[in-house]
């Protein structure tokens, strides 16, 4: 229970960061402030195709990094009560 609560507490800060990074990211590639949407008239299919592609895989990178991350921290955990309780691995 506790994992789940913490992946889905990291899931959404790296959401949050992931968000930051992108618009950082297509801001010092393009110069412009906001990103191209499918309703703007004037966004090219290369720039919507381009930020689409900076979008998926600063999220994929996140996302793998993010549970990576959890994975570890409560593969100590569990070391750390099982030695605790005198056994050497659970």
């Amino acid at each position: 229970m506790m994992q789940k609560l913490l992946r889905t507490g990291v899931s959404i800060g790296a959401g949050f960061i992931g968000t930051k990074a992108v618009e950082a990211i297509w801001k010092a590639a393009t110069g412009d402030d906001e990103a191209p949407n499918t309703d703007d008239d004037q966004a090219t299919l290369l720039r919507v195709v381009a930020f689409a592609t900076i979008s998926a895989g600063v999220s994929a990178l996140l996302e793998v990094g993010s549970q990576r991350l959890v994975n570890k921290a409560m593969s100590k955990t569990d070391n750390k009560k099982a030695k605790q309780l005198g056994r050497a691995e659970v």
